[in-house]
């Protein structure tokens, strides 16, 4: 979950693609396409985020990681809980997943905060709270479109993040060789750019295989909607329609691809560490706001698995 390479030659495509940009229209459950030839989109699950304000995901749909994430690899400075203040619906058809601070730089509780001295008992590095959702063990994708509309949290040191993981991990098939697909990536330091990625075997720590987007204007100010076109051995990402790299079985060598199978979906709202950098002092809380997440059979290839 690193940034990724950037040349001249992707950024002439991005540039070229942003002229020639695939408009989806929608048509009841269905959207049309075109590009090279035309497509036929089918919806075949998504959540909306329609529940009243204050209240949990779906439990159909989600489940938690918990606890500190100082230890998962990348020394974060947040604690995952499943609590409504660190993520819920608004009642406004977004969900909200929401970073609280509850200690300052040097570890301090800030005063006030219930709880917090009890998680600096365990995580001492934790200076926010936050939360980490994901579909494992309840749903799974396979090809097809996946796509969020999303306003990214703004400020130095956040690092929102949509993104996949190979759903044989849970069967014990280790990262990387499971296979990570990072949809958007964001980091506050750099507010106007966009990281997509794949990481596997022989890429897995680092860069990855991938590249970035850079918009003219702060993505944390409006909402974009970050997708994938999925299908065996090639894997495009967007930004609002615009591709930003087209990755496949060949431009991920001499590393293995890995990524013709089921993966699971996570959404989740880091800070800190080591690619988001130093979190400003001056940040109390900051939102990563989702409006949707659809996942499309494109041209009848798609298949979403439930658990």
């Amino acid at each position: 979950m690193l940034l990724t390479r950037i040349t001249r030659l992707r950024i002439l495509a991005i540039l070229i693609t942003a002229t020639l940009a695939i408009v989806l229209v929608p048509v009841g459950p269905e959207i049309t396409a075109n590009a090279a030839g035309p497509k036929v989109l089918k919806l075949l699950w998504s959540d909306e985020f329609n529940g009243k304000k204050g209240v949990l995901p779906s439990s159909k749909n989600w489940e938690y990681d918990l606890g500190n994430g100082y230890g998962w690899g990348n020394a974060e400075l947040e604690y995952y809980t499943n609590k409504a203040a660190n993520v819920s619906t608004d009642g406004k058809g977004k969900l909200v997943i929401s970073a609280n601070r509850i200690a300052d730089a040097q570890g301090n509780a800030i005063s006030g905060v219930a709880g917090a001295e009890q998680i600096l008992g365990t995580c001492w590095e934790c200076q926010f709270t936050s939360a980490k959702i994901k579909t494992s063990k309840k749903l799974g994708f396979q090809y097809g479109r996946l796509e969020a509309r999303m306003k990214v949290a703004p400020g130095e040191g956040t690092w929102p993040a949509f993104w996949l993981l190979g759903a044989d991990l849970l069967d014990g098939n280790p990262w990387p060789e499971c296979g990570e697909i990072d949809i958007v990536e964001t980091r506050g330091v750099q507010p106007g750019l966009t990281s997509a990625a794949l990481h596997g075997p022989g890429y897995g720590k680092g860069p990855g295989v991938g590249d970035i987007y850079q918009s003219p204007t702060p993505l944390s100010d409006a909402y974009h909607v970050y997708a994938i076109d999925w299908k065996k051995n090639q894997i495009d990402f967007y930004i609002d329609d615009h591709l930003i790299t087209s990755e496949t079985s060949t431009s991920v060598k001499p590393g293995r691809w890995v990524f013709n199978h089921e993966f699971f979906l996570i959404l989740n709202l880091a800070m800190g560490g080591e690619f988001a950098g130093a979190i400003d002092p001056a940040i109390n809380q900051t939102q990563l706001f989702v409006d949707y997440i659809r996942y499309y059979s494109v041209d009848g290839v798609g298949k979403l698995t439930k658990h």
